[in-house]
């Protein structure tokens, strides 16, 4: 089994000495109705390793809003998940299922299959099912315009989480992840945290193989943030890319693209891999089939409860920035109620935390639920009124 405290041994006294720190500034700005104060301070410049990992082990941390909301009955759910196949786009839509019924609401989720097509496909045969709200989860809007335009032509509610709006806007509802962060300071906090992550497990001498993700608009908001922050630090470069898509999991060439590129950049000692659900899609396996599971610091995005077992068993992740996926799913539907009872839509509160095998990783079977925990299922249930 790969050591991973062998990897962070010449940063355990000066972490000690942050994280004691770090304890006493979290006491005195924590988190107050449902919103961070401000947004974590970034961290040093030039890369100085303890600190860099500290902070990404805090990351960024909000809670749901706290305003009520009624909530009407008879009202039908329509769930499109950008793609079942994807446990990052799974667990949303199931969130958003989960929340919906336990609201008393009707919801059904229809899987995207990770294309434009299936998209739009999807939202159309929720218009025909007569749905009165449709919850996209991962869709930006100008590759499914035309049929967000039959939704709002037939009066539904339509609402957007996890992508971008067109301009002038054809959703109903979009979901704000923090309170503070816009759409690409969101998904650029996830870059930094995983540069944070690598120079801390590196000690300042990242040598990177990035993967890129172009399918949507937040993953070059990733790796543009991601290199921002290694180009701060005096050690730290980036040896080789790899572009990789959904279409590439969908056809199953997935994994030897990413193996080629292992063997191309042999002199990479760290991966940035902006979907965890291509490690369970082939890619853990293949760092380990490499040779080099040891010496490889890899770092994910989002985190799921398979992924915790991968990370948790040497099989190829070593660490992910982490969110709620469930919540991403109870935001939506949130964000529809607020839309329905004539309200301003408010953050939802995701945050962000790097895990690894030995910070902030749930237990066995949980969902990621944030250090210290955040029982977002509970408060969201304490304001919607029935």
């Amino acid at each position: 089994m790969k050591s991973h405290t062998r990897r962070g041994r010449p940063l355990v006294g000066a972490l000690l000495a942050l994280t004691i720190a770090l304890v006493v500034t979290a006491c005195s700005t924590g988190t107050v109705g449902g919103a961070t104060d401000t947004p974590s301070a970034s961290a040093p410049a030039g890369g100085d390793a303890a600190s860099a990992l500290a902070a990404a082990y805090e990351g960024v941390v909000g809670a749901p809003p706290t305003e009520p909301v009624a909530v009407p009955s008879d009202i039908t759910a329509w769930v499109v998940s950008c793609g079942e196949l994807a446990t990052t786009c799974a667990a949303p839509a199931a969130g958003a299922v989960d929340a919906s019924e336990q609201i008393g609401w009707e919801a059904s989720v229809c899987d995207g299959e990770l294309n434009p097509n299936g998209w739009g496909s999807c939202i159309r045969q929720g218009i025909a099912a007569q749905a009165d709200v449709i919850i996209t989860i991962g869709q930006d809007c100008g590759a499914i315009s035309g049929a967000l335009q039959e939704a709002a032509d037939a009066g539904i509610t339509t609402v957007n989480v996890g992508g971008v709006d067109c301009t002038p806007s054809l959703y109903t509802a979009n979901v704000t992840m923090l309170e503070g962060f816009s759409y690409e300071e969101y998904w650029s906090k996830v870059g930094e945290l995983q540069a944070d992550w690598l120079i801390g497990q590196t000690d300042g001498a990242v040598k990177l193989l990035q993967v890129e993700f172009n399918d949507t608009q937040w993953g070059p908001i990733i790796t543009e943030a991601l290199e921002a922050r290694l180009a701060e630090c005096e050690g730290c470069s980036i040896v080789g890319t790899v572009q990789l898509a959904n279409s590439d999991l969908a056809t199953g060439t997935l994994p030897q693209k990413f193996s080629t590129a292992l063997l191309q950049y042999a002199d990479a000692n760290a991966v940035a891999i902006p979907i965890d659900g291509w490690f369970l899609a082939g890619l853990g396996q293949a760092i380990n089939a490499s040779g080099r599971g040891e010496t490889l610091h890899v770092v994910g995005n989002f985190g799921s409860i398979p992924n915790w077992e991968v990370i948790r068993s040497d099989g190829g992740q070593d660490a992910t920035v982490a969110s709620a996926a469930a919540w991403n799913g109870w935001a939506g539907v949130d964000a529809a109620l607020r839309s329905l009872a004539g309200q301003d839509i408010l953050p939802a509160g995701i945050g962000l935390q790097v895990v690894d095998a030995e910070n902030n990783l749930p237990d066995a079977g949980q969902p990621f639920s944030y250090t210290p925990t955040i029982d977002f299922q509970a408060d969201y249930l304490s304001v919607w009124k029935r």
